[in-house]
């Protein structure tokens, strides 16, 4: 009966989705944006078959599948428990610990979201795993559609590298496919930045407007709160470089070098905000967690800029270039290999056959993206000693990266070449 219900939904959705405004007004054809949610809902089928068989004794996956049906029997059983549980914290210490890995509220709040939303799901699904990551991966879709549209206004004429960044990465495919959190991520990152980048193009605000984006913001903390601290330096800069007279480089680096001198230097001045000292204690609790095969050795952090100095190039070195071509602890890290690579040819193509370089207003995007992005990568560089969990972190942001390189080879001269 659920594959009769699956081929229902798929149907329905298919339907759907190429006549919902916001992916129709995207400029692709009806028959491309059902090729492409096609894709996406396969590589949901292929994460939540592939997790369910490798990882045995259980994985993220399933699990919060199965809490979200338990939600929907407590919804059905006790309608009044099922909204007050989602405010209320077990803790002794209450809804303090705002940015712990363990024990609080709030980092139990990110399952949470997901879980409640897929209560609502199983009233459609019965609690059948694949329905739901057929309902979830609609909702995802929408993120996928809102980069395309930013980028293809961005670079005109470059439909192809549009589509390639912003549908088919394969890391980012996959990994946003599962349900979990880091499909919501990237989801409101992608309607963010295309929300910033219409704002600033069109100059077209409102309450309602303002409101969506606030609230995208807030969910935004809640999902992964670091996320959205390295987020508003980035989006800060952005504007400023829109509206000072000099280069979008000089307002994004004045800004950046105040923030690592306030990010450091805080401590002294207001002792209950410590930032070193969150990002040390996020790298000890990933290094606290069971070792696995792909375990990578990195130093400890200590809250000084000195540490934070020293450690820097080992984590840039994980989180950019790791797994290396040959290095295989893991089969399922191949694929990851074989695509690290390719964008490692990808920029070497972007250095030797550059395009046509950024005017003064593209290139404060350019520079959003490239400060946004690496700031994150870097931060997880420090906290992640982990070769899965680096894959899997960094490909809700390859698409904001390999995007714009896509489309800034000539591909014209490499054509030639090749010929």
């Amino acid at each position: 009966m659920s594959y009769l219900l699956f081929i229902f939904y798929l149907i329905v959705l298919g339907w759907m989705v190429p006549r919902f405004s916001f992916i129709r007004r995207s400029g692709l054809s009806s028959r491309m944006i059902l090729g492409l949610f096609v894709l996406k809902v396969t590589a949901g089928l292929v994460i939540g078959w592939f997790s369910l068989h490798y990882y045995h004794a259980g994985n993220d996956y399933w699990d919060v599948n199965r809490e979200g049906w338990k939600e929907t029997q407590l919804l059905f059983r006790d309608p009044g428990e099922y909204v007050r549980n989602f405010f209320r914290s077990g803790y002794t210490h209450g809804y303090s610990r705002l940015f712990d890995s363990f024990q609080s509220f709030w980092n139990d709040l990110k399952n949470n979201l997901v879980i409640k939303l897929l209560s609502l799901f199983n009233l459609l699904s019965g609690g059948d795993y694949y329905i739901n990551s057929l309902f979830f991966n609609a909702l995802i879709f929408i993120g996928h559609v809102g980069l395309y549209r930013l980028f293809v206004d961005r670079y005109p004429g470059r439909q192809w590298p549009v589509i390639i960044g912003c549908f088919l990465l394969p890391s980012t495919l996959y990994f946003t496919s599962g349900i979990q959190k880091d499909g919501i991520v990237f989801l409101l990152l992608a309607l963010l930045i295309y929300g910033v980048y219409f704002y600033i193009q069109q100059r077209r605000s409102g309450f309602w407007r303002i409101l969506a984006f606030l609230t995208g913001l807030a969910f935004l903390f809640l999902m992964r709160s670091y996320v959205l601290l390295l987020f508003v330096p980035a989006l800060i800069a952005w504007l400023l470089a829109r509206r000072l007279p000099w280069r979008p480089r000089i307002s994004f680096a004045g800004l950046y070098l105040m923030g690592i001198v306030l990010f450091f230097s805080l401590p002294s001045f207001f002792p209950p905000i410590d930032p070193p000292a969150i990002v040390v204690q996020k790298q000890a609790d990933f290094r606290g967690l069971p070792g696995a095969t792909t375990s990578l050795e990195l130093d400890s952090l200590r809250p000084s800029f000195n540490s934070f100095i020293r450690v820097a190039p080992r984590a840039m070195n994980h989180v950019l270039l790791r797994p290396y071509p040959a290095e295989l602890p893991s089969p399922i890290l191949l694929p990851m290999n074989v695509e690290l690579v390719a964008y490692q040819l990808l920029f070497l193509l972007f250095l030797f056959f550059p395009g046509k370089r950024d005017s003064p207003d593209r290139g404060a995007l350019t520079s959003f993206l490239l400060c946004f992005s690496f700031s994150v990568l870097l931060f997880i560089g420090y906290i992640a000693p982990n070769l899965g969990s680096l894959v899997r972190y960094r490909s809700l942001y390859l698409p904001l990266l390999i995007t714009p390189l896509l489309c800034s080879v000539n591909w014209k001269r490499v054509g030639q070449l090749i010929k």
